[in-house]
């Protein structure tokens, strides 16, 4: 009798807690799951944006938690956790294309009216651009202004490449800079120099014709670079890191983009720096990038998941989050009172661009789940090490096309 009394007590317990457990989670509070990376080195405005959100839904029943990852593991631990069907509730991201299949609609969700950049896949609104990122050129300024030499911040000064590199020799030559310039080891950063020479991997007016063989010129620019020594070989292959390699002041100029603000504006105390017009060739252009937040389908969360999407693009709401990141909108209108000077630049660069980098852009993206991966990257780097020569470069990008997608040519 004993024996059955304690049993049946171990029973109550057992069915008490679990019953508290989930009056918690059905009842009371939704904890929704985000995944992140890379927010801690860009200031953490994601964070302080769910920060934000608890603290005005504490008695709403819902909180957002954080997980953040090494972006490297991002899309590996997504697509486990899709096959496990344990997938988080929310995610910035910039591989949006490879989730498409459990990506929740938002159609009639969320108002994308005002996006920079079209969130549709498949014919349905899947993400929502968290924040537009875009290519380009910051110097020295201290350095510049050593060696007398000028720069552009408005349209009619921008420099063609010839006249830069022109003014990386005046510059490395009267001042403390041991090199002219860095470039991101990042086919992003690439891919703006080729599209500056011409490039487009498919045709402007007919995507089903592969065009890669006008990245020849820009390719053969580019190893001219290295070989003429503008660019240190170690930064070209990403063995140094050019981020940090300009951080010592010791270069002149950095090819990059607006996401190096908050880094920039925190740990260069020793010289100015400042944003400036990327020089052109055949064309004036930028590469436009960033991060998409949406929601997973199947977690049992979606209302609430929406509900923070919502919240999140809010003006006050989202306007406070790109000026902690000193992120460039992806929403139109938003006035961004920035800390720092000069983010006025890049969207510059966005408005003068011409049309191939998001033609082919928009190529890609309808092809769920295929990618080229790296392959402008892959190639570069062989070629940069003499490994390839420019013929081989574009034939091994244009093998790794012809592989992944369809042409008729």
């Amino acid at each position: 009798m004993k024996k059955l009394f304690l049993c049946l007590m171990v029973l109550f317990v057992s069915f008490a807690l679990f019953a508290s457990g989930a009056s918690e989670e059905s009842g009371n509070v939704v904890e929704l799951e985000m995944l992140i990376s890379d927010d801690t080195l860009e200031g953490s405005p994601m964070a302080k944006a769910v920060a934000r959100f608890n603290e005005e839904y504490k008695d709403k029943g819902i909180q957002v938690k954080l997980n953040e990852i090494a972006y490297a593991d991002q899309q590996t631990q997504v697509l486990n956790r899709a096959k496990a069907k344990d997938l988080p509730d929310l995610i910035k991201t910039s591989h949006d294309n490879k989730f498409t299949d459990f990506v929740l609609s938002l159609d009639g969700l969320v108002d994308d009216s005002n996006f920079a950049r079209s969130g549709i896949r498949r014919g349905e609104l899947k993400v929502t651009p968290v924040n537009v990122t875009a290519v380009g050129l910051l110097i020295n300024k201290t350095a510049f202004d050593k060696a007398g030499v000028s720069y552009p911040t408005k349209e009619e000064d921008r420099w063609t490449w010839d006249e830069f590199l022109a003014a990386l020799d005046k510059v490395v030559a009267n001042s403390n800079c041991e090199y002219g310039l860095v470039i991101d080891h990042s086919q992003q950063r690439i891919n703006t120099i080729l599209y500056q020479f011409g490039y487009h991997a498919v045709d402007l007016k007919d995507n089903s014709i592969l065009t890669v063989n006008t990245a020849k010129k820009g390719l053969e620019f580019v190893k001219g670079l290295y070989e003429k020594g503008y660019s240190p070989i170690s930064a070209g292959l990403g063995t140094d890191n050019a981020q940090s390699m300009f951080k010592t002041g010791k270069v002149a100029a950095h090819l990059a983009g607006n996401w190096v603000y908050s880094d920039y504006s925190k740990n260069i105390t020793d010289f100015e720096w400042t944003p400036v017009l990327m020089p052109y060739a055949d064309e004036k252009m930028t590469c436009l990038g960033g991060n998409y937040l949406f929601a997973f389908e199947g977690t049992g969360h979606e209302k609430e998941a929406v509900e923070f999407i919502n919240w999140f693009y809010r003006p006050e709401n989202y306007a406070q989050y790109c000026k902690d990141g000193n992120y460039l909108p992806g929403l139109k209108g938003i006035d961004v009172d920035y800390d720092v000077d000069g983010l006025e630049i890049f969207n510059m660069e966005i408005n003068a661009s011409g049309p191939a980098a998001e033609n082919d852009g928009d190529f890609t993206r309808l092809y769920s789940g295929a990618s080229v991966g790296n392959c402008v990257r892959d190639a570069h780097d062989q070629l940069i090490s003499g490994e390839i020569s420019v013929d081989e470069a574009v034939e091994y990008i244009e093998k790794i096309y012809r592989e992944t997608y369809s042409f008729k040519n």
